[in-house]
């Protein structure tokens, strides 16, 4: 089929039946011709802007500007079909200082519904054309427009090399590159970019990020504040002064050393108190008071009401085995008495001695 320009007369003279004779501007010749290809294409709307009512826009023309129903946002759902023919194109603006939002129908199901080019709602700009195509009763996004903010997914872009990250290799700004990682290899940003590499030396990694630090073999130098040996052993130049010396790797607490304050005690003491364990206590030391035992001039004991034997002195069963106690206990009303627990005639039996 031959080449058919746009515009072309649809109904064409037959120039056998009505031949040309020059007599007129426009003859047969003329009305066949095809139009000027020279010139701009362009619209110019009969009206510009259209109020959307409902959520649907009625256009008349390609250039349709969107103005919001009330106040200065709106949704836009539908194109009305009704003055449109299919592969017709509209060029979509929104009215300035209105907000307009182009809904995108995932479904189409109702006529003069909208697919957007990104797949997603798109806000019209007031200065760069929206362009939409009919196809049968829908609207379709041919071009133009924005790419909403998140609408690039991955598989969008184009495809990557097998084992390869999306970096910026340089020290600047400008386009991403793709850049190959082997098994066991981490990036590394070298100031001009980055290096793929491994782990190597005394320090090995495996692909599932397991570290290996192998055996130090060399041997380290240097001043007094330096040490020197290999991985199993690392000897110090300076050895400790002082209440605690040392010797190569071997420490010693010098003798008369140790005193009351080197001791982690959980108090502080006053003068014929002992030291004593306590785990419930910070450092497991306590300062406390002596628990008895020794000579003295007047021994106080403590008083009791009742009449039974209240001795602490653990059991025994036979002489010299055991513990004994001297204790004062209440006899009757007016009465008591000074008591001991005694090994006699075969038994432990309390003694009143006063």
């Amino acid at each position: 089929m031959a080449r058919k320009a746009i515009y072309k007369h649809a109904t064409q003279v037959d120039a056998s039946s009505y031949p040309d004779d020059g007599s007129s501007p426009v003859g047969t010749n003329e009305w066949n011709e095809s139009p000027d290809p020279q010139g701009m294409i362009g619209n110019t709307p009969a009206t510009s802007t259209i109020t959307i009512a409902s959520g649907v826009l009625t256009v008349t023309d390609s250039v349709t500007v969107a103005a919001a129903e009330a106040g200065t946002s709106d949704d836009l759902d539908k194109l009305a079909i009704t003055n449109t023919n299919e592969y017709d194109l509209i060029y979509l603006f929104a009215d300035t200082g209105d907000t307009i939002t182009l809904k995108h129908t995932g479904s189409l199901s109702a006529n003069g519904q909208i697919q957007t080019v990104s797949g997603a709602d798109e806000t019209l700009s007031v200065t760069k054309p929206t362009i939409l195509i009919r196809k049968g009763n829908y609207w379709y996004g041919y071009g133009g427009g924005t790419v909403s903010d998140g609408s690039v997914t991955n598989t969008k872009l184009a495809n990557m090399a097998a084992n390869t990250v999306k970096v910026r290799d340089a020290n600047s700004s400008g386009s991403p590159s793709d850049k190959a990682v082997a098994d066991t290899q981490i990036l590394i940003g070298d100031g001009t970019g980055f290096t793929a590499a491994s782990l190597s030396g005394q320090a090995t990694m495996t692909n599932a990020g397991v570290v290996t630090i192998g055996t130090l073999n060399q041997n380290t130098t240097g001043s007094s504040a330096s040490c020197t040996g290999n991985s199993a052993t690392v000897t110090t130049n300076a050895n400790l002064t002082g209440e605690v010396t040392s010797s190569g790797n071997a420490t010693t607490i010098a003798d008369n050393i140790v005193d009351e304050a080197n001791l982690k005690c959980s108090n502080a003491p006053t003068n014929d108190q002992v030291l004593t364990a306590d785990s419930g206590v910070t450092g497991g030391l306590k300062w406390a008071a002596a628990a008895g035992g020794g000579a003295t001039i007047v021994h106080e004991f403590s008083n009791t009401q009742t009449t039974t034997y209240t001795g602490t002195a653990s059991a025994f069963s036979t002489v010299g085995v055991g513990t004994r106690d001297l204790y004062i206990k209440k006899i009757d009303a007016n009465n008591e008495g000074v008591f001991t627990k005694i090994w006699k005639n075969g038994s432990a039996v309390e003694v009143q001695i006063a």
